[in-house]
């Protein structure tokens, strides 16, 4: 690893424990501040599901790991993601960050690698963020791992890095990852329910109208709330369907995805 990387996290770290800030920036540094954090984007998949992906791995200034837990194997399966936070050690933190330098992150602004999408298709995109004294720096592949001819340094280092995120953070003990943002991101639900599945509920959230969240697409809305709203949700399925808030209202319920966001997302993605 670059003693430079090693050094800045070195640095962050020792100010994070004494509520500092930044070496590089003198901007305060919390302990939830991102240091690095791993995407997936588009594929074949709805627009719903796509606007409702969070990322896969976020790592923190302290040396808190987030990420996505076991999948229970049900259907319907439960509303909330299972988000685990772990601890990472000095021996973990040094392999990642050295997968950072090899992919070249401190040197990059915003660098994409399509060039699979020839031979690809329906492909999902790994985005990795980096965040250093200089500001953000991100580096994005398209169909990761999927065509060996197109892989180069920087490709199997992120691939790497992957796959060392994923062993890191099932590695120790680990504990569940509420965070103090949810968003949720209501949808009129446009068939009816499955009758074997059919789960309809009273609306959830006293006092929130989804025809006045934020706009993310046709038919798509959304808010961000404390994270006590998510014991509202911990029975609930990916296919529960919830009335109108307008209980007067002769109108189609709405489906809800709702997780925890990770520090450095945005409150609502951008509309499109």
């Amino acid at each position: 690893m670059g003693m430079w990387t090693l050094g800045l996290l070195t640095a962050i770290m020792a100010f994070v424990s004494c509520g500092g800030s930044d070496p590089g920036t003198g901007r305060p540094i919390a302990a939830d501040s991102p240091i690095l954090q791993v995407r997936s984007e588009g594929g074949l998949t709805t627009n719903g599901l796509n606007l409702g992906r969070g990322p896969r791995y976020t790592l923190l200034a302290d040396g808190r790991l987030i990420f996505d837990g076991p999948v229970i194997a049900i259907y319907p399966g439960p509303l909330l993601p299972n988000y685990q936070v772990a601890r990472l050690d000095e021996e973990q933190l040094d392999e990642i960050l050295a997968l950072v330098e090899r992919i070249g992150l401190p040197e990059m602004d915003d660098e994409i690698d399509d060039s699979a999408a020839a031979n690809v298709a329906d492909a999902t995109t790994e985005v990795v963020t980096y965040w250093d004294e200089n500001g953000i720096h991100r580096y994005s592949v398209y169909a990761l791992g999927i065509d060996p001819s197109r892989s180069n340094r920087a490709n199997a280092a992120t691939l790497e890095l992957i796959e060392t995120l994923s062993t890191s953070g099932f590695a120790g003990e680990t504990e569940v990852y509420a965070g103090d943002r949810v968003r949720v991101i209501a949808a009129v639900a446009q068939v009816a329910p499955d009758p074997e599945f059919e789960d309809i509920r009273p609306w959830p959230l006293d006092g929130e109208d989804p025809n006045l969240w934020t706009e993310l697409a046709p038919g798509f809305t959304c808010t961000v709330l404390g994270a006590d709203v998510l014991t509202l949700f911990d029975d609930a399925t990916q296919v529960t369907q919830w009335l109108h808030p307008v209980e007067t209202m002769d109108a189609p319920p709405f489906l809800l995805q709702v997780r925890p966001l990770h520090p450095g997302e945005p409150d609502c993605p951008p509309s499109e």
